[in-house]
């Protein structure tokens, strides 16, 4: 009588739904799966145990099983989603009920499926196997066994906007919520820019130095090589090296002491980096702290979007509140001041990057007079106004969520 051996093996997959689709006003639970495959071998006098290798690659069989299942939920979760804000938006506390039915049926549909995945990878398992038989003559008469145990909730409306549509719109400690944390964050933007124009000027100060030193350090490279410094314009550095090296050239060897124009000039623009590279370091450093708070400025600018559209949602889908439309439109007039500023804030992330270019080779290819020109800009690119009205708009918005108590 044959032998017959079993081999399992054991996997879980944390979460089957591992790249969540972006939705707005649903809520995926995790769906753990548990996995038992168990392999029976057969023989003669004894059965062989199925390698761990063999197993893993079964494993992997599963997996690739489940994963059609990933992208078909995920898909549905998203269409669901878009069904559900419709139906929120369109008919308030009935428009919740007709959402929170499709929910259900959404969640039997995916019930259905995850019940039919373990005959799916049941399926690519005794695929697999089949190849493995081929190269292993244990596992021609072999058979394999999948189980798979599921666990996790249902698709659900996400608590927020339970709570904003729920109860005829009237849950205005919602509203309240989200107001204070608008006001807030405005307040904070006004801290946050309070320091500016101190960067700002310690920039300007870094850059001016930086370039009034190289004009100094390169004056004193045209003494070095020459006397006679006329016609030398040292706001355009790269031209007033060629100058030098062409007067020393022309003024004879006693000058040039058998270098040609190509060896004075690498001389001359030595003996420059030389000497200003403590100052570059100075304005590159005055540049990476005005980068930084121009960086925090524009996330708490991005913060203040984010809740303005959801009080915004929220006004629209409560549309039986008093003076929610009014509401609605003030956040969309905070939420045009915020794409105004977040916009502004990317075009001064230029301009540093461009005097980041400026500090890069000592900035020698630059003409200084066009880098004091862009210096100048700067000012006119000041945010505080902007900041300040939409600090008037957020506490505008919260005065009239407040009054709706």
């Amino acid at each position: 009588m044959a032998k017959t051996k079993v081999t399992t093996h054991k996997f879980y997959v944390v979460d089957l739904i591992r790249k969540k689709p972006n939705l707005q006003y649903l809520e995926i639970p995790k769906y753990r799966v548990d996995v038992q495959i168990d392999v029976t071998t057969k023989g003669l006098l004894s059965a062989s145990e199925v390698p761990s290798s063999a197993m893993k690659r079964l494993e992997e069989a599963a997996r690739g099983a489940l994963d059609t299942y990933e992208e078909t939920i995920a898909a549905e979760a998203a269409k669901l989603d878009a069904k559900v804000g419709k139906l929120i938006n369109e008919g308030g506390e009935k428009g919740l009920d007709a959402a929170n039915k499709l929910i259900q049926g959404a969640n039997a549909s995916i019930k259905n499926a995850l019940d039919s995945a373990e005959g799916a990878a049941q399926q690519a398992i005794e695929a697999r196997l089949k190849k493995e038989a081929q190269g292993d003559s244990n596992l021609k008469e072999a058979r394999a066994r999948t189980a798979l145990k599921w666990t996790g909730g249902a698709i659900s409306l996400a608590t927020s906007v339970a709570r904003l549509v729920g109860t005829m719109g009237a849950d205005v400690a919602a509203y309240i919520s989200i107001a204070k944390t608008l006001a807030t964050l405005g307040a904070d933007l006004v801290q946050q820019v309070k320091n500016e124009e101190k960067l700002r000027k310690d920039l300007e100060g870094g850059i001016k130095a930086f370039i009034e030193l190289r004009g100094t350090t390169l004056m004193q490279a045209a003494k070095r090589q020459l006397g006679d410094t006329s016609g030398i314009d040292i706001s355009h550095p790269l031209d007033a090296i060629k100058t030098i090296a062409s007067k020393a050239v022309t003024a004879g060897k006693e000058v040039t002491k058998g270098r040609d124009a190509k060896t004075i000039a690498k001389d001359v623009l030595d003996f420059v980096i030389k000497g200003i590279k403590a100052k570059q370091g100075d304005a590159e450093t005055a540049r990476k702290h005005y980068r930084e708070h121009t960086t925090k400025t524009r996330h708490k600018t991005d913060s203040m979007s984010v809740d303005a559209d959801k009080l915004m949602k929220a006004m629209k889908a409560a549309n039986n509140l008093k003076d929610g439309v009014k509401i609605g439109a003030e956040c969309m007039a905070l939420k045009r001041a915020v794409s105004a500023m977040a916009a502004k804030l990317i075009e001064r992330e230029k301009f540093l990057d461009e005097m980041q270019a400026l500090m890069a080779g000592n900035g020698l290819t630059i003409d200084d007079k066009t880098t004091l020109q862009k210096i100048k800009e700067l000012d006119k690119m000041t945010i505080i106004a902007e900041i300040k009205e939409m600090a008037t708009l957020a506490n505008g918005v919260k005065g009239l969520v407040a009054a709706l108590v």
